[in-house]
């Protein structure tokens, strides 16, 4: 009975220890780049021109910037600066930097729990000729 109770004992330990010793699984990254496309419905207000958008094309690089390609009966190419929470379901913050509009201003954008595909894309800010620009778009 004796000789049980320490090999119990001695086996027990040495199963914690192993445990111990191996390495933790890496915890998830936060969002360090995304290319994602959308296809949806949107409306983009320029002044008091409305336009409909049908897709939206979004690439965040690792620097910190970004470029959305927004496809109404033409395409607007923005610049943009961006940021992303530890929570990506707060959303990611867009700020404008540049672009055909030469727009300045600030957005959201929203990804699926997968994080890999647009939700929606709001965007709101003033050109360089001082017309409000609106954007709303869901994704289908």
């Amino acid at each position: 009975m004796k000789v049980s109770r320490n090999r119990f004992v001695i086996t027990a330990t040495l199963a914690l220890l192993t445990l111990l010793a191996l390495p933790k699984p890496a915890s998830p990254q936060g969002l360090t780049s995304l290319f994602a496309t959308a296809h949806g419905q949107g409306t983009l207000t320029v002044g008091q021109e409305v336009f409909k958008v049908s897709n939206v094309v979004v690439k965040l690089k690792e620097d910190g910037t970004g470029e959305i390609t927004l496809v109404t009966d033409l395409q607007l190419f923005v610049t943009c600066t961006w940021s992303a929470p530890k929570n990506l379901s707060e959303g990611i913050d867009l700020k404008l930097t540049a672009g055909a509009t030469s727009a300045q201003g600030s957005g959201k954008l929203f990804l699926r729990p997968d994080g890999k595909a647009i939700t929606s894309l709001s965007i709101e800010g003033s050109s360089n000729t001082k017309r409000k620009i609106q954007l709303k778009f869901v994704a289908d």
